[in-house]
């Protein structure tokens, strides 16, 4: 007989080869309006023929199916998460009263919706379900979400109030610890976490380009510190594009000050994108290089981490057993739901799919495998409610 682990050891193999395949069939299907690739019914066609001929056992069709393929799964194979759709989502709906959603890969894709995500959320709303954002994208601050939610035709309810976001939670995080009006803030970050700090009064610098002199490597025994360190509180480190050695350095020799904060949004290695060929690398790797620079650990506010969820806690009346953390990531959403004591749900629509519950199963991480997982949140609108 074999054994769960060498189950699920050839289940990740296979998921793999389907994923890999999957990937191919879908950037062909996307050039199919510009007068190339597969059709709808040729993409249908080849993912039902790759899933037939990589494996006909009943075992592994039950496991992976079309959800490889983002579309509608079968019941998991993988032990202790259930699949949920329109047909039996009325089940979980009668035990959650907070919904904490992620937003890019759950709600929308960069600039586009995922469709069915503004059903589902005003059909949560209108049956009185708290509904919270919680992302770790501190791109942007919630005012900017709020004209997203508007632009895509959620709920009106859905608003800036709903939204929680690294940036504002580092940026009360300050504040609290009276850094505004004392001392200065070095910032390796976008204009979100600009315009959650300019709200509390933080003064900051450091933000956006900065020239690096093409010399011959005297400017590395001689830092230009704009601002003596001991007026420096706090390092800040996001995503920015802007990132360079430069920044690098200033940051690892302000942290070189015991009293100087470490504070990071997020460690996401990537963004999601609607490409699967394209890595768009987030605020993980930035993190990472300060990290190892200045031998300092940073103090995360992002999800999985404690500072969000108490930033949730001291702001909204939430019971941790009626409350489900709905996201596309399971070393970040799921991680977070697990580790406050929350249920939590992957969607597919995202950055990881099964293959990823099965790894993480298997390498006996429990903490980031979900109770639920959905092909999308559209896939959750039951009859009835789709106008």
């Amino acid at each position: 007989m074999i054994s769960s682990r060498n189950t699920c050891i050839l289940l990740l193999q296979k998921c793999r080869l389907i994923r890999s395949s999957r990937d191919s069939c879908r950037r062909a299907f996307t050039t199919a309006e510009s007068g190339g690739g597969l059709s709808k019914a040729a993409f249908q066609e080849r993912q039902h023929h790759l899933v037939e001929t990589v494996d006909s056992t009943p075992t592994f069709k039950r496991f992976y199916n079309s959800a490889a393929f983002g579309l509608r799964p079968e019941p998991s194979f993988v032990e202790d998460t259930r699949f949920v759709s329109s047909e039996n989502v009325g089940e979980l709906l009668s035990e959650i009263d907070t919904f904490i959603f992620d937003a890019d890969g759950v709600l929308w894709l960069g600039d586009e919706v995922i469709p069915g995500s503004p059903l589902f959320i005003d059909f949560l709303i209108k049956n009185n379900k708290q509904v919270l954002i919680l992302t770790n994208n501190a791109t942007k601050s919630r005012a900017v979400y709020a004209k997203k939610f508007r632009k895509f035709g959620f709920h009106h309810k859905l608003n800036e109030n709903s939204v929680i976001s690294p940036a504002a939670i580092l940026a009360d995080a300050l504040y609290s610890v009276g850094i505004a009006g004392n001392k200065k803030v070095y910032l390796i970050g976008t204009q979100g976490l600009r315009d959650e700090m300019d709200e509390l009064g933080i003064e900051y610098f450091g933000h956006g380009p900065e020239h690096e002199v093409e010399s011959d490597g005297a400017f590395l025994l001689d830092i230009d510190f704009e601002v003596n360190p001991t007026d420096v509180g706090a390092v800040v480190v996001g995503y920015e594009k802007h990132f360079n050695y430069l920044k690098l350095m200033k940051a690892a020799n302000y942290l070189q000050r015991p009293h100087c904060l470490f504070l990071a949004t997020n460690e996401d290695e990537t963004c999601p994108s609607p490409f699967p060929h394209v890595v768009i690398p987030d605020a993980g790797p930035i993190v990472a290089a300060v990290r190892c620079a200045s031998g300092r650990e940073p103090i995360v506010v992002g999800k999985p981490n404690k500072p969000a969820y108490d930033y949730i806690r001291r702001r909204w009346n939430i019971d941790p057993e009626r409350t489900i953390m709905i996201g596309d990531r399971t070393n970040t959403d799921v991680k977070f739901g697990r580790d406050h004591g929350l249920k939590t749900m992957l969607v597919l629509s995202g950055c990881h799919q099964l293959e990823n519950v099965v790894a993480n199963r298997l390498n006996e991480r429990f903490d980031m495998v979900p109770n639920f997982y959905a092909a999308s949140l559209g896939a959750l609108v039951m009859p009835g409610c789709q106008t």
